[in-house]
């Protein structure tokens, strides 16, 4: 696809403070103030960008961005990048190519093989946990969004179609696709990184075969074979996960194919606290910390750090997320769990008045306002400003307490309003910004009816998630980092019935369904354009979720920081180029 010019050539505004004075504290070591803990390291369960982000420097894909372009690649463990040009992309765009790098190791020594690359590629696909990253390379190889159908048994022949769709020939990796999907690349730079295939199966894991691959299949987060060891080909090494003190530490990967990196190690420490984050950066105790928008002021005017501001953000940006079908047993956060006035039943946001009522009830200038210091716009769908498909002009539900209560009043036959409900809207533990929106939303809705009860809990990042995974939550504040640029990554996963988010929601529009696939495979952009218009018009009708803003992402780090450049699908940055100094 053709990108917006805003990721064609970004320009973002460099507030350079004071320079830092003296030397670099722990010159050899990078530690990232976080907010989120990390919730897996095996790369075919997590799908969190936290976790993410570690991957990123444990491992490596075929291929990878190109520095600060999300439209160019680099050769990783392929030695080329596939084109028509070089005969590795066919001219049909079904079959890429993917010499394999020679003389590479894994962190235990050992090579790396043709037959580790293909492996990696399989046990991801076939993984295929819920609401996991599988469907990003079964959609397009084998034409599916799972390898299982809806009761929950593998498609008759699946695994073979997985092994023709991946092989290996002359040395290289082939994939066959189903049909041409343009972002193919993107797709594969940001994911399916390689692992061993010998260190898999030696701590318990699938050993490649058909026979026992169903063994394997949507396995628990713990009983993932990497969930808390790592052996990749990256710059860094895992040295330890220590989940007490909520960090993750890695080590230089010393006999790295290419030339080490100039940092030793890196440290990866959840900070929930801005504040204390802030005097992390202050004292040299952190070289770069996670910034909520609303606390740029505060580390502004700290000596010693850069704030990069008005970086383009691929993200769907803390968007409230409603369950239509709650898991109701042992759940906390539903109250009685009986529509009473103390609790709430298990398709109580399957009502729309319900949903609506809540749309209207919250204030969505406020939020730009107060949490963004004006920095941002309303959200008008799934697509986000700057990318293909997004719509300025589709019409939006505005904050208006009058509507919001003639809503709640149709709300399950006019009981609601006599009933009155409580329940919990929840968000990650640390996001100051995901907390005023919840704020927000309770303040509006509590001040319409005295027998309205929300409560706001902020949870482990890590609990958020198996929580969302168990269908527990009652309605969310989340956000979608897109994991390519195209907007087929922004509808698929909230409007699709088998999307991360709709699937766990229980969303289901035969329409929208039909129109995420046909736009998928829609190679005019001004069709696409029409295609994604009408889906944010029916996400806009049917109100899955309510969209809150669309902003920009910003940068902080000390000063002595160097090489370290922003890409807008990795967020978090790639920390092979930085040095201190």
């Amino acid at each position: 696809m053709r990108l917006p010019a805003l990721f064609r050539a970004a320009a973002p505004l460099a507030l350079l403070l004071s320079p830092a004075h003296g030397q670099p504290k722990n010159p050899d070591t990078f530690t990232y103030a976080i907010i989120g803990d990390a919730d897996s390291l095996d790369p075919a369960w997590q799908y969190d960008g936290i976790s993410h982000e570690i991957q990123y420097q444990i491992y490596e894909t075929l291929v990878f961005y190109k520095g600060p372009s999300v439209s160019e690649f680099e050769p990783m463990l392929s030695r080329v990048v596939p084109s028509r040009e070089n005969g590795l992309l066919s001219q049909d765009g079904l079959r890429y190519a993917f010499p394999i790098r020679k003389n590479v190791k894994f962190h235990d020594g050992t090579p790396l093989t043709p037959e580790d690359v293909r492996y990696s590629i399989l046990r991801f696909l076939l993984t295929d946990r819920a609401s996991g990253p599988s469907t990003l390379l079964l959609e397009p190889l084998l034409g599916v969004f799972s390898v299982t159908g809806p009761d929950g048994k593998p498609l008759p022949g699946i695994f073979k179609e997985a092994e023709k769709a991946v092989t290996i020939e002359a040395g290289a990796l082939v994939l066959k696709l189903k049909k041409p999907a343009a972002p193919l690349l993107s797709i594969l730079a940001g994911f399916c990184p390689v692992v061993s295939k010998s260190f898999v199966v030696a701590h318990g894991g699938w050993d490649g075969s058909e026979g026992s691959w169903t063994r394997h299949l949507n396995p628990s987060k713990q009983d993932a074979a990497l969930y808390d060891r790592a052996n990749g080909t990256g710059p860094f090494k895992l040295e330890r996960w220590d989940k007490e003190n909520r960090a993750v530490i890695l080590s230089r990967n010393e006999d790295y194919w290419r030339k080490p990196a100039a940092l030793k190690r890196v440290i990866f420490k959840t900070v929930p606290e801005a504040a204390t984050r802030k005097l992390m950066l202050k004292a040299g105790d952190a070289d770069a910390a996670f910034l909520e928008r609303q606390f740029l002021p505060q580390f502004e005017r700290l000596e010693g750090v850069t704030v990069t501001d008005d970086l383009p953000f691929l993200e769907i940006h803390n968007v409230f997320v409603p369950n239509f079908k709650i898991t109701m047993e042992g759940n906390p956060y539903v109250g009685s769990g009986k529509l009473d006035g103390d609790g709430i039943t298990s398709d109580f946001f399957s009502d729309m008045d319900v949903r609506k009522g809540l749309a209207h009830s919250f204030d969505y200038d406020a939020y730009i306002r107060d949490g963004y210091r004006g920095k941002g716009r309303r959200a008008r769908g799934p697509v986000p400003f700057g990318v293909l498909g997004h719509n300025p002009r589709q019409t939006l539900l505005n904050f208006d307490p009058a509507k919001a209560a003639e809503h709640f009043k149709k709300a399950f036959g006019g009981r609601l309003w006599e009933t009155g409900f409580r329940f919990t809207v929840l968000f990650m533990e640390g996001r100051a910004d995901r907390q005023l929106a919840c704020q927000i939303l309770k303040a509006q809705v509590e001040a319409l009816n005295p027998k309205f009860h929300i409560e706001v809990r902020g949870v482990q990042w890590s609990t958020y998630l198996s929580h969302f995974s168990a269908g527990r939550i009652p309605i969310a504040n989340a956000r979608w980092a897109m994991d390519f640029p195209d907007p087929h990554n922004a509808v698929q996963p909230f409007l699709h019935s088998a999307g991360h988010y709709a699937k766990r929601q229980g969303y289901a529009n035969p329409r929208a369904d039909a129109l995420v696939e046909r736009a998928w495979g829609e190679t005019d952009p001004e069709k696409r354009k029409a295609l994604y218009a009408e889906l944010q018009s029916i996400a806009r009708t049917d109100l899955p979720q309510i969209y809150t803003i669309d902003t920009y992402h910003l940068q902080v780090r000390r000063s002595w920081v160097k090489g370290w450049y922003y890409n807008p699908i990795v967020v978090y940055g790639y920390l092979y180029p930085v040095r201190k100094d």
